[in-house]
């Protein structure tokens, strides 16, 4: 199976960490717990950004 989101980069919401190479991640999973810092990430469409400016405005993809 394929990923949910190809060519999407995730980051983590509190320390931006980057989740994909993070071992076991699979973007088929709605919630993402991040190895770093434990925060639980929303894996989701409505999270997906054009940019880190797009996301820090709000402006959704």
């Amino acid at each position: 199976m394929g990923e949910r989101f190809p060519d999407v980069d995730w980051h983590c919401d509190r320390c931006n960490a980057y989740l994909n190479s993070q071992s076991g991640f699979d973007d088929h999973k709605y919630i993402w717990k991040c190895t770093e810092c434990g925060h639980k990430n929303s894996i989701s469409a409505s999270n997906v950004y054009e940019s880190e400016e797009d996301y820090r405005s709000g402006n959704n993809y």
